[in-house]
């Protein structure tokens, strides 16, 4: 069968309580598979069988039985400015609620002292309050008959039941009062995720809109988006890279911060690529255009985050469940407290009217506690927020489900080659035995090094260029697969290659022999040099650690994280790097699988274990990990796709400032959730006391909601990455 999916927008799509909308509008609806929703940018998701749905058809069923307005995005409605009512709206008729509110309060208050009669007075406010009601009712009162048609019980009817038990109490102020202030709690919730929701597209949308392109009649100014593969763009100091390129003209520091978190500018030649949304700096640079702008990393990015935030963390999927069930609950709660005292007072003989009127009001207001607002919004924009911060520091996380799992973690174990050191090998050593002295070593070995593709050689040669050594020409080259070459340097054989190398071709001699083995004991491989007279000498490679790797295992130590390296290299080496790094514990000589069973192992005796490695190599070990983190997202596009968090920069830094940024993000949702259900027990305890009534409790939510929103955006002040700290 096939599937589908397409994008709707959904106009005042903000809080769980729009998506049980949705939910229930599309519950019978024919084709429709799955649903994904994005509230921070009033996004869903529609995977569907097209042969039996079509998206103008479910954006249409969701505008007319949600009442939600619903375009499809990408289609030409889509693209046009929303009404005023639509966006202006809901602040019109709560502002003309709140008026008629206070006009007939002072009529209530002071209408004596206007010279009405007390009776007109009564009157007339009674009806600026039912002024107020219908004002405020304008939006809430179709919600409720829509949700009743569909059968839910949601807030929309829970504050109109309330409304409507007020008016038959004769509280038409208490009425008018709830009316208002639930406008007041809407229009402040929706308000307060527009701010987030700017504050993240600020953070996350940072390519210019347009770009000099160098054309035959010169350079002109064109949008980002009519630029096109090998178009050539003309960079000036201090202005954006607009789309990804390589520069073929000029030289440059580039600052990548936006992409990679990289706290200083990185230079940038002839040859080397750069990235849309990065600032030239002292230089001004040509660059070819190798993709669209809609291909470009910070796009991939972009789309990234925005596919994150319409998954939920497992805390949020928590949350929403606990809502399905809290509603329902406080609304039998409601119900116990209107019925059971004047049951109690019939069974005694007690006043049964009377107290039935007087707990009929205390279970309204349990009935307007009953929002859930606040308690389910709490999760989304922290996790929003943490998403986009992380983001914006060149820290790409997947979803929520893994920012949370960053924040649970106990151990992390590293790939060895390429994560705690730089993944090439470097000549650290050079050794002569012979006549000639160690620059001769190294000219031999350069010359025959430079002919073959073995990436030892290439690194002896590349180190004698670095040190400026005249590298002569071999001929008569000849490789030996897996163990060395030979050739002819100005008349004279010599060889290049391992001591067994050696050794088989009767060229080693015993003092030799002793002291290579000798050599052979410490990290690194040894590439030993012979001529036709014997023995020059030996070169000794290493592949070097990464020069912050040692002070970011020590912090992740200091954090009370375990750490262990899992490498396919020798014991000595593995021992070697992991001494000089100070990691806790090192496993070497493993195949894929043996990686797999020592995260597992690690998991069962420590709890969750994360994996960092290239987001390539490693595959069943990152698979296993609780979370696998990519190094150097910005060198391997694959690593956008495979891992789990992928860390942009070629830099281990961030490591512990994303640990700290996950448990951050953990204690702003769990302070969030405490923050909303303890407000609510408390109006609760203080409603069944009588000393709340119906105003307090909602001006108790709309206040919980707003300070729920402001403690997550909390994240976006995030600090740098490199700096070891998290501002929360």
């Amino acid at each position: 069968m096939s599937r589908s999916r397409c994008t709707l927008h959904v106009r005042g799509l903000d809080c769980e309580h729009e998506v049980e909308q949705i939910r229930a509008a599309l519950k019978d609806a024919p084709g429709v598979e799955a649903l994904g929703f994005d509230l921070i940018n009033g996004l869903m998701t529609v995977d569907y069988d097209p042969g039996r749905a079509e998206p103008r058809r479910l954006a249409g069923r969701i505008s007319e039985r949600a009442g939600l307005t619903t375009t499809v995005v990408g289609e030409p409605e889509a693209e046009a400015p929303p009404s005023w009512w639509s966006r202006r709206g809901m602040q019109a008729s709560t502002v003309a609620s709140g008026l008629a509110l206070g006009v007939g309060m002072l009529l209530h208050y002071f209408g004596d002292r206007l010279g009405l009669a007390v009776a007109i007075a009564e009157r007339a406010s009674a009806a600026f309050c039912a002024l107020s009601i219908v004002a405020g009712g304008v939006w809430l009162f179709p919600r409720a008959w829509r949700s009743l048609r569909s059968g839910r019980l949601d807030i929309d009817v829970l504050m109109t039941l309330a409304i409507a038990g007020a008016v038959a109490l004769g509280q038409w102020d208490e009425a008018a009062t709830v009316a208002f202030l639930f406008g007041v709690s809407e229009s402040l919730e929706a308000l307060s995720v527009a701010r987030a929701r700017g504050a993240i597209r600020r953070l996350l949308e940072v390519a210019p809109a347009a770009a000099e392109r160098i054309g035959p009649t010169g350079v002109e100014t064109v949008s980002v988006d009519a630029i096109a593969q090998g178009d050539h763009l003309l960079v000036r100091a201090g202005d954006q890279v607009p789309v990804d390129g390589v520069v073929v003209k000029g030289r440059s520091g580039v600052d990548q911060k936006a992409i990679t978190g990289e706290s200083t500018p990185v230079e940038r030649g002839v040859g080397d690529p750069v990235y849309a949304g990065t600032i030239v700096g002292d230089g001004t640079i040509e660059v070819e255009a190798t993709h669209g702008i809609g291909e470009s990393l910070i796009s991939r990015i972009v789309d990234q985050v925005r596919a994150a935030q319409a998954g939920r963390a497992p805390v949020e999927r928590r949350i929403s469940q606990f809502a399905r069930w809290y509603t329902p609950m406080v609304v039998a709660v409601a119900l116990a407290t209107a019925l059971i005292p004047p049951a109690y007072a019939w069974a005694t003989g007690g006043p049964v009217w009377a107290t039935f009127l007087a707990w009929f009001a205390k279970a309204l207001v349990v009935l307007v506690i009953s929002c859930p607002c606040a308690l389910v919004i709490a999760t989304p924009v922290a996790v929003v927020s943490g998403l986009a911060s992380a983001a914006r520091r060149g820290v790409l996380v997947k979803g929520g489900e893994f920012l949370e799992a960053v924040g649970r973690l106990k151990a992390l174990a590293f790939d060895k080659t390429g994560t705690l050191t730089l993944g090439r090998p470097d000549v650290v050593e050079v050794v002569s035995s012979g006549p000639g002295g160690e620059e001769h070593v190294l000219r031999v070995a350069a010359a025959l090094g430079d002919r073959g593709g073995h990436v030892l050689g290439k690194a002896i040669a590349r180190h004698a260029r670095d040190l400026r050594v005249d590298i002569p020409r071999a001929d008569d080259y000849t490789a030996i697969p897996g163990k060395g070459a030979h050739g002819r340097i100005e008349a004279e054989q010599f060889h290049l290659g391992s001591h067994r190398y050696i050794d088989e071709a009767g060229l080693c001699a015993p003092e030799f022999h002793a002291e290579i083995g000798r050599a052979e004991d410490r990290a690194g491989t040894e590439v030993a040099v012979t001529g036709e007279a014997g023995p020059l000498g030996w070169i000794r490679l290493a592949d070097r650690p990464r020069p912050e790797a040692a002070a970011v295992v020590a912090e992740l130590h200091r954090l009370g994280l375990r750490t262990v390296m899992l490498t396919g290299d020798n014991p000595r080496a593995a021992a070697a790097v992991a001494l000089e790094l100070g990691v806790g514990d090192q496993r070497a000589e493993l195949l894929p699988a043996d990686k797999v069973q020592a995260i597992d192992e690690y998991t069962a005796a420590h709890g969750p274990t994360g994996m960092v490695g290239d987001g390539v190599n490693d595959a069943p070990a990152l698979a296993a990990a609780r979370v696998s983190i990519a190094l150097g997202g910005v060198s391997s596009g694959a690593a956008l796709e495979t891992a789990d968090v992928v860390l942009m920069a070629d830099d281990l830094r961030p490591l512990p400032w994303l640990v700290r940024h996950g448990r951050a993000t953990l204690r702003m949702i769990h302070q969030n959730i405490a923050l909303a259900i303890g407000v609510k027990a408390v109006v609760l305890v203080l409603a069944l006391f009588g000393i709340a009534n119906m105003w307090m409790a909602i001006l108790a939510d709309v206040g919980t909601t707003l300070i729920v929103v402001a403690n997550a955006l909390r994240l976006l002040r995030a600090s740098d990455p490199t700096a070891g700290a998290v501002d929360a």
